[in-house]
């Protein structure tokens, strides 16, 4: 009887050890979630999370996506077996920070293909379009969902109009301007293009029945709306490329909510609302302004100087992947409606003179780079450069001496007139390329040499860094058009006198060398300015890229 007991303790004992040793203890961290550091601040977190987005390795892939005129068809692969979904992400989402994702459909099979109305009514409030949508692969690991592609915008869209392209006769341009004696310079000088300021809200700024977008309607400021129709349509009677600069002032209802001040701001695009207001003013600028004949913007500049952040394009403090994510959101809206109306316009990213120097806050070279990234990681799109070359400090004409920063490396600090060969040997890069084949184009949109004083001298030495600034344009085909800036001198501007003219309209010596670039009088006018500069032929200005 002892035996038996002894026994049948033994076996109770032995039964609850293997119990124990069976009973699955909780899943651990998984590699990945070891080595993941702990941000505490949202914004960096979320900046770390792109970078590690960006340069991710997924096993699933959305492999492209097309727009027809009704449908959105979306084909891709799952990485392996298991339950996967198709996320759709909107703008008003961040993609890597979503630990769920709100539209999603099943998919089944290795491969797929799925097709889905483009409209969606009252998502979120709004008529939604899909056309601005981006799709990516999800797993669903128990109740988990993880992120297992990167996220695809649309490859094709079906276009509503297909003007022709409208070829730059020259490099040769203007900056904003209007009125008779602007245009009167357009045609003595025969520029081939000119820039111009659009302030979106002065288009939709507030609710009203003018436009309906979403299903939401707008008013449409008239005034705003008769200068650009004037100024477009004195550029299509003398078949000018024009480039509208899109701003929204830190004043008006597009403040991004973590505007701190500037000029003008990021648009806000946090909500569907708020993107769907900015998504309208954009459309309602492209139905307009891309006919074949008559009243055109051919390519579209994002804001101004997204470096210089805290003055020019304002988001608050960020880390530079978070506050670029929010900018090529901004750049892929515009592009998804223009591309609809215009095949052949791009979209240009706008850029001080700094290149490896972030003296505003962000590198240049670092934000297209990461662009790049972007590009690679969610499908390309034409987009471009707007970049503003002026002399490292804009208060001095003789950039030839003072720029000592602006060199003939990749890594220099700032490019300038005088190193412009640092981007365009950048431009035509093959990683940096549309698609691997087609050079972006590349605008140097705003810049110009400052006449401190209207003494000849400082005159003569402002005429001289123009001749020089063509000089290095006209060689180097990386470079499709370069837009002075000023047309005339601007009381608003600081103290600088970059303008062609003065402020009474009076042209300065520039100005008759700005009318001989590109023509038969060009050496005949540019070559006195040689001893202004210190050399003894145009051949000594150019640079080796290294």
């Amino acid at each position: 009887m002892k035996g038996r007991t002894c026994w049948l303790v033994f076996a109770c004992l032995l039964m609850a050890v293997l119990t124990l040793s069976c009973k699955k203890e909780p899943a651990g961290p998984t590699e990945q979630e070891q080595t993941k550091p702990v941000i505490k601040d949202p914004k960096k977190r979320m900046a770390y999370n792109l970078g590690e987005y960006l340069a991710g390795e997924y096993a699933s892939s959305v492999d492209k996506v097309v727009v027809s005129e009704t449908k959105v068809t979306i084909e891709g692969k799952c990485g392996g077996d298991g339950k996967y979904l198709l996320a759709e992400i909107t703008p008003w989402q961040d993609v890597t920070e979503m630990e769920s994702f709100p539209y999603t459909d099943q998919l089944s099979g290795r491969n797929f293909s799925l097709t889905l109305d483009r409209s969606v009514k009252g998502r979120e409030g709004i008529d939604y379009d899909r056309v601005f949508s981006k799709w990516a692969v999800i797993k669903v690991d128990g109740e988990k969902p993880s992120l297992d592609s990167h996220a695809r915008y649309a490859d094709e869209v079906a276009p509503k109009r297909s003007p022709s392209l409208l070829r730059l006769r020259s490099q040769k341009g203007l900056a904003a301007g209007g009125g008779n004696i602007y245009f009167s310079d357009c045609d003595e000088m025969k520029v081939s293009t000119i820039t111009m300021n659009v302030l979106i809200n002065g288009f939709i700024d507030q609710a009203g029945s003018d436009f309906t977008y979403g299903g939401i309607g707008y008013s449409i400021g008239a005034e705003w709306r008769k200068t650009i129709d004037e100024i477009t349509s004195d550029a299509a009677q003398r078949n000018l490329v024009v480039c509208a600069i899109l701003l929204a002032p830190t004043s008006s209802s597009y403040r991004d909510p973590e505007n701190t001040g500037g000029n003008y701001t990021m648009p806000n695009i946090t909500t569907a609302k708020a993107f769907n207001k900015y998504a309208a003013v954009l459309e309602y600028l492209a139905e307009r302004y891309t006919h074949e004949e008559g009243k055109r913007i051919h390519h579209w500049i994002m804001h101004n100087e997204v470096d210089m952040s805290k003055e020019w394009t304002n988001m608050g403090d960020q880390p530079v992947l978070r506050y670029l994510d929010r900018y090529l959101k901004s750049m892929r809206i515009c592009y998804n409606i223009v591309r609809q109306y215009d095949q052949n316009a791009s979209v240009l990213a706008s850029y001080t003179h700094s290149w490896r120097a972030s003296d505003g806050g962000y590198s240049p070279w670092d934000m297209l780079t990461k662009t790049v990234s972007y590009s690679r990681a969610e499908g390309d799109f034409r987009w471009g450069v707007a970049y503003h070359p002026y002399a490292q400090d804009i208060t001095k004409p003789e950039f030839w001496k003072n720029d000592t920063k602006a060199t003939g490396l990749q890594t220099t600090s700032y490019v300038t007139f005088k190193n412009l060969e640092v981007i365009d040997a950048w431009i035509k890069q093959k990683e940096n390329l549309y698609q691997g084949k087609t050079k972006r184009m590349l605008f140097l949109s705003e810049q110009g040499t400052n006449s401190p004083s209207f003494s000849d001298d400082d005159l003569a030495k402002q005429a001289a860094g123009a001749c020089w600034a063509w000089k290095k344009v006209k060689k180097l085909d990386g470079i499709d058009a370069i837009q002075w800036h000023n047309w005339m001198d601007n009381a608003a501007e600081y103290g600088l006198h970059l303008g062609l003219r003065k402020a009474d309209f009076q042209p300065k010596p520039v100005w008759g060398v700005w009318k001989a670039a590109g023509t038969d009088k060009e050496d005949e006018v540019f070559d006195p300015y040689l001893k202004v500069i210190g050399i003894s032929s145009w051949d000594e200005i150019y640079l080796d890229v290294k």
